[in-house]
């Protein structure tokens, strides 16, 4: 039975955590709160993405 490598690359878990590291920096430094709630629904969006492929 073949086994299949479906582990992400070192760079494109790089590139993950820098876009949820950008991200949540932004959604903390934010005034607002609806910007707040946006930024961290698009990481979860990412990490659901990730975690589906």
């Amino acid at each position: 039975m073949e086994v299949l490598d479906m582990a992400i690359s070192e760079k494109e878990l790089k590139l993950l955590m820098n876009f949820i590291k950008d991200d949540l920096t932004e959604a903390k430094e934010s005034d607002k709160e609806e910007i707040k709630n946006m930024k961290i629904e698009r990481v979860l969006e990412h990490i659901q993405q990730y975690l589906e492929d």
